[in-house]
């Protein structure tokens, strides 16, 4: 399962863009967005922690959360075509070897919303890759998605998966804690904001600086 964000691409802060012009629009104040780092985050724990200083609570945030959305996903649809997307180095060679095994499920762990991964991985044709996943939809915290996506896996594939055989690629200190929290295998990159030294010091169960070899990641599905 595969992080979006400084994982597979860098949006040049499209995403970070659309979001301000949205909670603007709808809740006349942005809060601490403009300041607030976005790593790791979900998208609904992005909002509270923006808001809730202007003095929303959860449940006006969730009165809204279906105009913030279409509004959000406007303003994406949008800008994601004025900034320019760049796709990791051996991203695309990866997706199109493990789709084609018969023996992986490929899938998504993305704090954005649905329709939000849809819209920043279908610019660059890579949202078909994927038959299942989990977002910010699904539950505010990253270290509730893993149990989001296990069911998906086990309603899709008929199987009951265990964690021990799913691996969790991403590229901040939120990614490898969700595997760890879960009990899979953690896969952190450095092709995202955070230093390769603090990715390490939560030992992770593999680092890659970035996935151009990826050669050598298909090599621990083997492990």
């Amino acid at each position: 399962m595969f992080d979006i964000d400084g994982t597979i691409l860098n949006c040049n802060s499209a995403g970070r863009a659309s979001l301000i012009e949205a909670t603007k629009e709808v809740f006349g104040t942005v809060g601490r967005m403009e300041k607030l780092d976005f790593q790791g985050k979900t998208d609904p724990v992005i909002l509270q922690e923006s808001l809730q200083i202007m003095g929303y609570k959860q449940e006006d945030i969730e009165k809204n959360l279906k105009n913030l959305k279409e509004r959000y996903f406007y303003y994406l649809g949008e800008n994601i075509h004025k900034y320019e997307v760049i796709v990791y180095p051996g991203i695309k060679e990866l997706l199109q070897i493990l789709k084609k095994r018969d023996d992986i499920a490929l899938g998504l762990l993305t704090g954005n919303f649905t329709e939000s991964a849809k819209i920043k991985l279908s610019v660059c044709n890579l949202f078909d890759y994927f038959s299942f996943g989990a977002f910010g939809d699904d539950a505010p915290m990253r270290n509730l998605l893993p149990e989001v996506a296990k069911k998906r896996i086990d309603t899709i594939y008929k199987i009951d998966i265990s964690f021990k055989d799913v691996i969790i690629i991403g590229d901040t200190i939120y990614d490898i804690r969700c595997a760890k929290y879960a009990g899979a295998v953690s896969v952190a990159v450095g092709t995202g904001w955070v230093p390769a030294d603090i990715l390490l010091k939560e030992n992770p169960d593999y680092f890659f600086p970035d996935l151009s070899d990826f050669q050598q990641f298909l090599k621990l599905l083997e492990d």
